[in-house]
Protein backbone atom coordinates (compact mmCIF):
# COMPACT_ATOMS: atom_id res chain seq x y z
CA UNK A 1 0.00 0.00 0.00
CA UNK A 2 2.61 2.76 -1.02
CA UNK A 3 0.07 5.33 -2.07
CA UNK A 4 -2.28 4.65 0.29
CA UNK A 5 -1.47 8.08 2.20
CA UNK A 6 -1.95 10.39 -1.33
CA UNK A 7 -5.70 8.90 -1.28
CA UNK A 8 -7.72 12.81 -0.49
CA UNK A 9 -10.45 10.71 1.63
CA UNK A 10 -11.22 7.43 2.96
CA UNK A 11 -13.40 5.39 4.65
CA UNK A 12 -13.81 2.55 7.26
CA UNK A 13 -15.48 0.71 10.26
CA UNK A 14 -14.46 -0.10 13.73
CA UNK A 15 -14.90 -2.40 16.92
CA UNK A 16 -13.76 -2.03 20.60
CA UNK A 17 -14.17 -2.05 24.13
CA UNK A 18 -14.67 0.94 26.53
CA UNK A 19 -15.33 1.73 30.18
CA UNK A 20 -17.62 4.22 31.37
CA UNK A 21 -16.97 6.57 34.22
CA UNK A 22 -18.34 9.51 36.44
CA UNK A 23 -16.15 12.44 37.85
CA UNK A 24 -18.28 13.64 40.74
CA UNK A 25 -18.46 16.69 43.24
CA UNK A 26 -20.54 16.82 46.17
CA UNK A 27 -22.36 19.24 47.78
CA UNK A 28 -21.71 18.80 51.20
CA UNK A 29 -25.36 19.20 52.03
CA UNK A 30 -27.05 17.73 54.84
CA UNK A 31 -30.60 15.66 54.82
CA UNK A 32 -33.50 16.26 57.58
CA UNK A 33 -31.42 13.97 60.09
CA UNK A 34 -28.37 15.96 59.67
CA UNK A 35 -26.16 13.38 57.29
CA UNK A 36 -24.89 13.93 54.13
CA UNK A 37 -24.89 11.42 51.29
CA UNK A 38 -22.10 10.47 48.48
CA UNK A 39 -21.83 8.62 45.31
CA UNK A 40 -18.71 6.47 44.11
CA UNK A 41 -18.45 4.11 40.44
CA UNK A 42 -16.39 1.32 42.88
CA UNK A 43 -15.60 -0.85 39.44
CA UNK A 44 -15.66 -0.74 36.16
CA UNK A 45 -17.81 -2.45 33.26
CA UNK A 46 -16.23 -3.00 29.96
CA UNK A 47 -18.95 -2.43 27.23
CA UNK A 48 -19.17 -2.65 23.72
CA UNK A 49 -18.09 -0.06 20.90
CA UNK A 50 -18.99 -0.10 17.28
CA UNK A 51 -18.50 3.15 14.58
CA UNK A 52 -17.77 4.21 11.17
CA UNK A 53 -15.08 6.88 10.07
CA UNK A 54 -14.62 8.93 7.39
CA UNK A 55 -10.70 10.47 6.74
CA UNK A 56 -10.16 13.56 4.85
CA UNK A 57 -6.47 14.69 3.50
CA UNK A 58 -5.42 18.06 4.95
CA UNK A 59 -1.70 17.38 4.27
CA UNK A 60 1.10 14.40 4.43
CA UNK A 61 0.88 14.60 8.09
CA UNK A 62 -2.80 15.66 9.15
CA UNK A 63 -6.42 15.02 8.29
CA UNK A 64 -9.57 15.93 9.65
CA UNK A 65 -11.91 12.84 10.91
CA UNK A 66 -15.27 11.88 11.69
CA UNK A 67 -16.17 8.91 13.60
CA UNK A 68 -19.49 8.35 14.17
CA UNK A 69 -20.37 5.44 16.88
CA UNK A 70 -22.38 3.54 19.70
CA UNK A 71 -20.67 2.50 23.23
CA UNK A 72 -23.15 0.07 24.52
CA UNK A 73 -22.40 -0.34 28.50
CA UNK A 74 -22.96 0.52 31.96
CA UNK A 75 -21.86 1.60 35.52
CA UNK A 76 -22.34 0.90 39.06
CA UNK A 77 -22.69 3.74 41.35
CA UNK A 78 -22.75 3.24 44.96
CA UNK A 79 -24.60 5.50 47.28
CA UNK A 80 -24.24 6.23 50.67
CA UNK A 81 -24.06 8.49 53.67
CA UNK A 82 -22.18 9.32 56.80
CA UNK A 83 -24.16 8.31 59.28
CA UNK A 84 -23.42 5.43 61.40
CA UNK A 85 -23.46 1.84 59.99
CA UNK A 86 -24.85 3.28 57.05
CA UNK A 87 -26.32 0.90 54.47
CA UNK A 88 -24.44 1.42 50.87
CA UNK A 89 -26.98 1.14 48.06
CA UNK A 90 -25.83 0.12 44.76
CA UNK A 91 -27.37 1.47 41.47
CA UNK A 92 -26.84 0.52 37.82
CA UNK A 93 -26.92 3.14 35.59
CA UNK A 94 -26.89 1.83 32.13
CA UNK A 95 -25.73 4.01 28.78
CA UNK A 96 -25.69 3.57 25.17
CA UNK A 97 -23.61 7.12 24.07
CA UNK A 98 -24.17 7.81 20.49
CA UNK A 99 -21.45 10.20 20.07
CA UNK A 100 -20.01 12.44 16.78
CA UNK A 101 -16.61 13.16 17.09
CA UNK A 102 -14.71 15.44 14.62
CA UNK A 103 -10.57 15.02 15.62
CA UNK A 104 -7.70 16.99 14.08
CA UNK A 105 -5.01 13.77 13.42
CA UNK A 106 -1.53 14.38 13.37
CA UNK A 107 0.62 11.63 11.82
CA UNK A 108 4.28 11.45 12.48
CA UNK A 109 6.55 10.09 9.54
CA UNK A 110 5.83 6.41 7.86
CA UNK A 111 8.29 4.10 9.04
CA UNK A 112 8.36 0.51 6.51
CA UNK A 113 4.61 -0.49 7.52
CA UNK A 114 3.92 1.77 10.97
CA UNK A 115 2.72 5.22 11.46
CA UNK A 116 1.69 6.50 15.02
CA UNK A 117 -0.18 8.94 15.00
CA UNK A 118 -1.90 11.31 17.82
CA UNK A 119 -5.31 13.14 17.66
CA UNK A 120 -7.72 15.94 19.67
CA UNK A 121 -11.14 17.06 18.74
CA UNK A 122 -14.72 17.38 20.49
CA UNK A 123 -17.64 14.95 20.23
CA UNK A 124 -21.56 15.88 20.63
CA UNK A 125 -23.18 12.21 22.38
CA UNK A 126 -26.29 11.67 23.24
CA UNK A 127 -27.26 9.07 25.94
CA UNK A 128 -29.86 6.69 24.60
CA UNK A 129 -30.18 4.60 27.48
CA UNK A 130 -31.80 6.90 30.36
CA UNK A 131 -34.74 5.76 32.39
CA UNK A 132 -36.91 7.43 34.64
CA UNK A 133 -37.66 7.03 38.12
CA UNK A 134 -34.11 6.00 39.26
CA UNK A 135 -32.54 6.61 41.73
CA UNK A 136 -29.69 8.50 39.76
CA UNK A 137 -31.27 10.09 36.83
CA UNK A 138 -28.98 12.01 33.73
CA UNK A 139 -29.43 14.64 30.93
CA UNK A 140 -29.55 13.22 27.68
CA UNK A 141 -26.85 15.46 25.65
CA UNK A 142 -23.58 15.88 26.49
CA UNK A 143 -20.26 17.00 24.67
CA UNK A 144 -16.69 15.82 25.05
CA UNK A 145 -12.72 16.55 24.86
CA UNK A 146 -11.40 13.45 23.22
CA UNK A 147 -7.58 12.91 23.09
CA UNK A 148 -6.35 9.96 21.05
CA UNK A 149 -3.35 7.74 20.64
CA UNK A 150 -2.82 4.95 17.88
CA UNK A 151 -0.97 3.77 15.18
CA UNK A 152 -1.42 2.59 11.73
CA UNK A 153 -0.29 -1.14 10.63
CA UNK A 154 -0.43 -1.15 6.91
CA UNK A 155 -2.18 -4.67 5.65
CA UNK A 156 -1.42 -5.70 1.88
CA UNK A 157 -5.41 -5.06 1.29
CA UNK A 158 -6.27 -2.60 4.42
CA UNK A 159 -4.85 -0.79 7.45
CA UNK A 160 -5.03 -1.68 10.91
CA UNK A 161 -5.59 0.90 13.30
CA UNK A 162 -4.87 0.31 17.31
CA UNK A 163 -6.26 3.50 19.24
CA UNK A 164 -6.31 3.91 22.79
CA UNK A 165 -8.75 6.81 22.98
CA UNK A 166 -9.73 9.01 26.70
CA UNK A 167 -13.25 11.09 25.81
CA UNK A 168 -13.67 13.83 28.95
CA UNK A 169 -17.33 15.03 29.40
CA UNK A 170 -17.06 18.74 29.83
CA UNK A 171 -20.81 19.44 30.80
CA UNK A 172 -22.79 18.47 34.26
CA UNK A 173 -25.11 15.63 33.30
CA UNK A 174 -26.46 15.13 36.38
CA UNK A 175 -30.32 16.16 36.74
CA UNK A 176 -30.95 18.32 39.58
CA UNK A 177 -34.74 18.63 39.46
CA UNK A 178 -36.73 15.67 39.05
CA UNK A 179 -40.71 16.03 39.55
CA UNK A 180 -40.33 12.55 39.07
CA UNK A 181 -39.07 11.70 42.52
CA UNK A 182 -40.40 9.17 44.51
CA UNK A 183 -39.57 8.94 47.63
CA UNK A 184 -37.27 10.96 50.40
CA UNK A 185 -34.53 8.87 49.25
CA UNK A 186 -34.06 9.75 45.68
CA UNK A 187 -34.54 13.81 47.32
CA UNK A 188 -31.13 12.76 49.20
CA UNK A 189 -29.62 12.11 46.41
CA UNK A 190 -30.40 14.62 44.44
CA UNK A 191 -29.61 17.28 46.79
CA UNK A 192 -26.19 15.77 47.37
CA UNK A 193 -24.24 15.88 44.01
CA UNK A 194 -23.56 19.60 42.58
CA UNK A 195 -21.96 18.01 39.38
CA UNK A 196 -21.29 14.95 37.94
CA UNK A 197 -19.27 14.60 34.30
CA UNK A 198 -18.86 11.41 32.10
CA UNK A 199 -15.68 10.20 31.33
CA UNK A 200 -14.92 6.84 28.61
CA UNK A 201 -11.89 5.07 27.94
CA UNK A 202 -11.80 3.26 24.61
CA UNK A 203 -9.77 0.85 22.93
CA UNK A 204 -10.98 0.08 19.17
CA UNK A 205 -9.90 -1.36 16.04
CA UNK A 206 -9.95 0.02 12.92
CA UNK A 207 -10.38 -1.17 9.31
CA UNK A 208 -9.81 1.29 6.98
Amino acid sequence: MQYEDLRPYHFGFSVGLHTQDFLIQHSGLQDAEGNRWYGNVPNYTPGFSVGVLGDLRISDAFSLRLTPCIHFGSKEMDLFSDAPDTKIERVTVRSNYIMMPLLVRYRGARSNNYRPYIATGFSVGIDAGNRKNEAIELTSLNTYWELAFGCDLYMPYFRLVPELKLCIGLDDIFQHHRPDEASQAFVNYTNAFDRISSRLIVLSFQFE
